[in-house]
């Protein structure tokens, strides 16, 4: 109704009576803000029940193992549930709350994952994950260049993109013209279809179409069937940190699969 400017028409029930459109706003207001708020809980409970063996965890991961459940909880409890802005897209922050248990992790939660890389990490640059979503070739560079990724200064490129409910990584270093592909699952479709994005609308993009040599992290596998978004996000920040599939050993540990839970939770503090 308000995107028709149709806002002084009412809407009408037997039971009920009439409502104005401002009537019918507030009550979902209402109804939003009552399930978020059951969010938070279902959310402050589950912090209570992640165990983690601090030894499991490996550099650069190890930054929050030290924050406590009521430290969480506060961050949880004051985290801004309403809208802001990413680029010229809305994001709703309790779509963070997708890290919590065992969710598969919607676009807002990996677009906030991304944008935290971006601040902790120098010379980063976010392809929008939603390019992938479009068809026509135009609106796919227009919205891979929404979050900045051909600004000056930008040497290593990184997103992650949805492959039909589920995720795949692709990391461009800019300098030495390589590119990193990680499909959770290690599917040959998957990571062509990774290539494929990549080498169609990103090339292009960065001004070094037909440069890039591409190789695939194939030092982490997805144990379950809704963590690809957190592989996504650990196995990019390991590349920033250094990481690359000739040294992968000194940074990986299989014990990394024990503590996804301590995972999900030290995302959500940092991105909340």
């Amino acid at each position: 109704m308000a995107a028709k400017n149709k806002t002084d028409e009412l809407a009408r029930w037997d039971d009920y009576g009439f409502a104005t459109y401002g009537q019918l706003k507030l009550m979902t207001d209402v109804v939003q803000a009552k399930n978020n708020f059951a969010l938070v809980e279902a959310t402050m409970a589950w912090v209570d029940t992640v165990d983690f063996h601090v030894a499991s965890i490996v550099h650069p991961f190890k930054d929050t193992e030290d924050v406590t459940k009521d430290t969480h909880k506060h961050t949880v409890d004051n985290m801004n549930l309403g809208s802001w802005y990413a680029g010229r897209h809305v994001q709703l922050g309790c779509e963070f709350l997708d890290f919590r248990e065992n969710l598969w992790l919607h676009t807002g939660s990996i677009i906030g994952g991304l944008l935290l890389l971006r601040e902790t990490y120098e010379s980063v640059g976010i392809v929008n994950p939603r390019f992938h979503d479009f068809d026509h070739p135009d609106q796919k560079t227009r919205t891979a260049k929404a979050y900045g990724a051909t600004a000056s200064g930008t040497k290593r490129v990184i997103s992650v993109i949805n492959l039909g409910n589920h995720w795949g990584a692709f990391f461009v270093n800019v300098e030495t013209t390589t590119c990193y592909l990680f499909d959770p699952l290690q599917l040959k479709s998957n990571l062509s279809t990774l290539k494929k994005a990549v080498a169609t609308v990103v090339e292009p993009m960065l001004g070094i179409t037909d440069q890039l040599s591409y190789e695939a992290i194939t030092g982490c596998l997805q144990k379950d069937s809704s963590s690809c978004g957190i592989w996504c996000l650990v196995v990019l920040e390991l590349l920033l940190f250094g990481a690359n599939p000739e040294n992968w050993g000194d940074y990986w540990s299989d014990s990394m699969y024990d503590v996804v839970g301590y995972l999900r939770m030290r995302y959500l503090h940092k991105v909340i």
